[in-house]
């Protein structure tokens, strides 16, 4: 079976190569945005609970930053 890709170990890094008419560059930019999201994902020891309010304190944060775009007085 041909495959239109080699995948190589060097030194430590992967390394992935394919003709590049085989594939947008705007779509493997973000299929690698996904890979390097999901490896930061998988490292993490944040909990759900902890995203959750992490979360809050940031719209805390950028409330108080733009309330006065939308004051009436």
């Amino acid at each position: 079976m041909s495959t239109s890709y080699e995948i190589a170990n060097e030194q430590g890094d992967i390394v992935v190569r394919f003709n590049g008419e085989l594939v947008d560059r705007d779509a493997l930019s973000r299929l690698l945005d996904f890979v390097e999201l999901e490896s930061i994902r998988k490292r993490s020891q944040l909990s759900k609970e902890g995203a959750a309010q992490l979360a809050d304190e940031i719209d805390r944060s950028v409330w108080e930053r733009i309330k006065h775009k939308y004051s009436t007085s």
